[in-house]
């Protein structure tokens, strides 16, 4: 007769599971690596989920009300699953609704993409004078050189697929093109130095391929997004029918003084849609739940009426 132990040995699951929440696997999965959000989820965590709940209740429909960069939904895309998502942060939602069009020809992306190129290398300095921060984290040619793809990609933007995708690669290549270091939670350091970099040509050819690559390895799983991605407020989405999402699976803001906001300031300043840290406020940290009071404090609020809420009375 054999005895079953009381405790279940996790020596051999250790290592699987004390990352089996975060996002450091997905940098090798297809479409999840295109961009490294710091504030990410593990894929393979909401894939043995929603395989548990479907092998118990068959169809789904699920939904993230904090999507982030998009985990659960390229994941439910993958399954054949349809999907919600809702995302606070401008950028961040766009990030994730570029990933979501993994479903667009390849060709027409590699098509783009040496379009940009050709028309890059052909091109001439801009005259945009961006944020300080973009200075010290680039070296002239660098910059150059990335200022160029970014007025080519200008100058092409037609509001298709392929354009909203050779964004993202663009975008995807400032960290490794870029000397600044980075923190933990990729909080970027001007005054830390990388020992290597990118070429952006290089980078950008690179990211295309990888892109290109991923796009036709997830058509051969499922013919189109079946996810609706909604930038706007988790508290309230009319989109979303009562009784229509079957799960809920998602990964919200913590209470660990990680500035949300501040996750993507370095593109953001590239892209000129902020100068310097303070526009963050008014234009990404106001409409975000904050996981500090540091980052409350522009709000000044009084704590006395918050104690005072009726929503917060359980607790």
């Amino acid at each position: 007769m054999t005895t079953l132990p009381l405790f279940p040995d996790l020596r051999s699951t250790a290592k699987k599971d004390e990352r089996s929440g975060t996002f450091v696997d997905n940098m090798k999965l297809p479409i999840h690596r295109w961009f490294k959000y710091s504030a990410g989820f593990s894929a393979q965590w909401v894939e043995s989920v929603l395989a548990d709940h479907i092998a118990e209740k068959g169809e789904v429909t699920i939904c993230d009300p904090f999507a982030g960069s998009g985990t659960t939904l390229l994941v439910a895309d993958g399954m054949g699953i349809p999907s919600w998502g809702v995302e606070a942060h401008p950028f961040v939602a766009r990030i994730a609704a570029s990933k979501l069009l993994w479903h667009t020809s390849a060709i027409q992306l590699r098509d783009k993409g040496n379009e940009m190129m050709e028309r890059a290398r052909k091109g001439k300095k801009s005259s945009i004078k961006y944020p300080q921060l973009i200075y010290k984290c680039f070296d002239e040619n660098t910059l150059n050189s990335l200022d160029k793809l970014k007025s080519s990609w200008q100058t092409l933007d037609d509001g298709s697929s392929a354009t909203k995708l050779v964004w993202l690669a663009l975008t995807a290549i400032l960290r490794p093109s870029s000397l600044a270091g980075t923190a933990q939670w990729q909080y970027i350091l001007p005054n830390k130095t990388k020992k290597s970099t990118t070429e952006p040509f290089v980078a950008f050819a690179n990211q295309i391929a990888l892109m290109g690559a991923d796009m036709e390895e997830y058509q051969r799983k499922a013919d189109c997004s079946q996810a609706n991605l909604l930038c706007g407020d988790a508290r309230n989405f009319p989109q979303v029918q009562n009784r229509s999402v079957d799960l809920v699976i998602t990964s919200p803001p913590y209470a660990n003084n990680y500035d949300y906001a501040d996750a993507t300031r370095f593109e953001m300043s590239f892209w000129e849609e902020i100068s310097s840290w303070g526009d963050l406020h008014e234009s990404v940290r106001k409409y975000l739940i904050r996981s500090s009071s540091q980052h409350a404090s522009k709000e000044k609020l009084e704590l006395n009426d918050l104690l005072s809420e009726e929503a917060i009375a359980p607790i």
